[in-house]
């Protein structure tokens, strides 16, 4: 039976409720980004940010350039991001001749951040969900999100992952 871990990095709780239901899905603990433990006892590491204004936050981006010092090195890791519009063309891409979705840009830039010098073995199981925007602290659309039915996928991937290792 592996060990695993959920790490995350939350503004207003969207991801961190994300985050949790990963965590129960997969059976594993789960640590904010204060509080990353040593990572040399978990064979699996899920680790999620959230996107602003089409890249990865600041706080996420930091955090995850930490975990090399955490012992991440060899492990296995599964990703997970919310966002105000996943599915949405990121704006520097929409008029080019292969415009791309902000989804695949956060994946692209969180793999970066966590391959340098080639130290984990990033999975093809990934997970995100619509979070809700929000602008000077307060909810400014998607209010209500991510929802019961985007929380049990979130469970169902974490599920999934336990299955699959």
């Amino acid at each position: 039976m592996i060990k695993a871990i959920v790490l995350y990095n939350s503004r207003g709780g969207n991801t961190k409720e994300v985050a949790e239901k990963i965590a129960e899905g997969l059976g594993a603990d789960i640590k904010d980004n204060k509080n990353i433990p040593d990572l040399n006892e978990y064979d699996l590491v899920v680790v999620g940010s959230w996107m602003m204004m089409g890249r990865i936050s600041i706080g996420g981006s930091r955090y995850l350039k930490k975990l090399k010092k955490r012992g991440i090195e060899g492990k296995k890791v599964a990703l997970f991001f919310t966002s105000g519009g996943p599915e949405e063309v990121h704006w520097k891409t929409e008029n080019s001749e292969h415009p791309r979705k902000l989804k695949e840009i956060m994946f692209e830039q969180m793999e970066a951040i966590l391959t340098r010098n080639k130290q984990v073995t990033i999975l093809q199981e990934r997970y995100y969900c619509k979070g809700a925007v929000r602008m000077g602290g307060e909810v400014k659309d998607n209010e209500g999100c991510p929802t019961e039915e985007d929380l049990e996928r979130a469970k169902l991937f974490g599920e999934q992952l336990k299955e699959k290792l």
